[in-house]
């Protein structure tokens, strides 16, 4: 199949997979907040999310970006990606990739996450487009022992990679010459320069979509005004998203004991209940904490480097901010969880990294 008719399959495929009437992609959305694993109105935020991204446009432009054609790309490949279920349908571009790019999918669907993404990939197989190669998932990893694959995606914490590659190397699931793609970032910043409506209602939205646990949602805040001195305008936003975005995972007793931590040694904060905003400290151990530091885009530009492959994204919201050495990591605020077709995690675009 040339590049020219994958496009129009791949686009043919999402249109009747997102289509209202799609009976198996209504059954996976059901069970998934039937079944706890994510709420109503965070599902339905990410298969939005993913409707608006996809457009002809966006994804010969894509390809274009990605220096895609016929003569370069990964037909012959076998491709597998270990998919992460922290946020629904989070995995949607490492499949639509490896696609778009020509080469045999093999996918290994998250526990956290088991419905959306098959009902996507069994779209993908119906419409009998795709038989020049093959397009597999499972849901245990030991069901695709053997397969010899060319490249390897997958998403975690540092601590996780030798485990997984352990995994892999005993079920004989990669060659001598294999490729990794290894995602490790946990977090996201946003330098807000402004208290203007729009900024205070992006931000939020940042922070508190999905609970804050995707890699593109800000856990740390530089602005140059303190937290204390919008706190009470900020909490307004806040309380005004929870009422149509209600918080689906809730802390432990951890962030009760931070607050009083807090409280006991001055620290600027705001107690959410079920979240918590704090100025300084920076301690990252646990979720459920927003940080805020109060200083300009060189203190932005310091905590950056600090962070360096924990940090996913920095957003913005005045297109004159730079970020020195983060410019290909840097975005508008607006966009922190409605991320276009073609976004680089950790400043990676997958596409292209699929057809080197």
């Amino acid at each position: 199949m040339d590049l020219d008719k994958r496009i129009d399959a791949l686009l043919e495929t999402t249109g009747k997979w997102l289509n209202k009437d799609n009976e198996y992609l209504s059954v996976a959305f059901d069970k998934t907040v039937r079944e706890d694993y994510f709420s109503f109105e965070d599902v339905k935020h990410a298969v939005l999310a993913i409707r608006d991204s996809i457009s002809e446009t966006a994804i010969r432009e894509w390809a274009d970006q990605a220096g895609l054609s016929d003569a370069t790309n990964a037909v012959g490949e076998n491709v597998l990606c270990l998919h992460a279920g922290n946020i629904p349908l989070v995995g949607f571009q490492d499949a639509f990739a490896t696609i778009l790019s020509g080469a045999t999918y093999y996918g290994k669907i998250s526990r956290k996450d088991p419905y959306l993404l098959p009902t996507f990939l069994n779209e993908v197989k119906k419409t009998g487009a795709f038989t020049d190669f093959d397009i597999q998932w499972v849901h245990n990893l030991e069901h695709l022992e053997g397969l010899q694959t060319d490249r390897i995606l997958f998403a975690g914490s540092e601590d996780s990679v030798p485990g997984v590659k352990e995994s892999i190397t005993n079920l004989g699931l990669e060659k001598q010459d294999t490729k990794y793609l290894i995602r490790t970032a946990h977090f996201s910043m946003a330098y807000l320069e402004d208290k203007k409506p729009r900024s205070m209602e992006d931000l939020v939205e940042a922070i508190f979509r999905y609970g804050g646990q995707g890699c593109r949602s800000v856990a740390v805040v530089v602005a140059p005004f303190g937290l204390d001195d919008m706190k009470c305008e900020f909490t307004d936003y806040i309380e005004s998203f929870w009422l149509d975005n209600p918080q689906h995972k809730k802390p432990g007793p951890k962030l009760e004991h931070r607050f009083a931590y807090n409280k006991a040694t001055e620290r600027p904060q705001a107690w959410l209940d079920d979240f918590l905003l704090q100025e300084g400290g920076l301690e990252l151990d646990q979720d459920f904490i927003c940080y805020w530091v109060q200083g300009d885009d060189q203190k932005m530009g310091e905590l950056a480097t600090k962070f360096g492959e924990q940090l996913q994204s920095i957003y913005i919201t005045d297109p004159d901010t730079t970020i020195p050495g983060f410019e290909n990591r840097t975005e508008y605020l607006s966009d922190a969880q409605n991320p276009p077709l073609a976004w680089k995690p950790d400043g990676v675009d997958t596409l292209q990294w699929l057809i080197e």
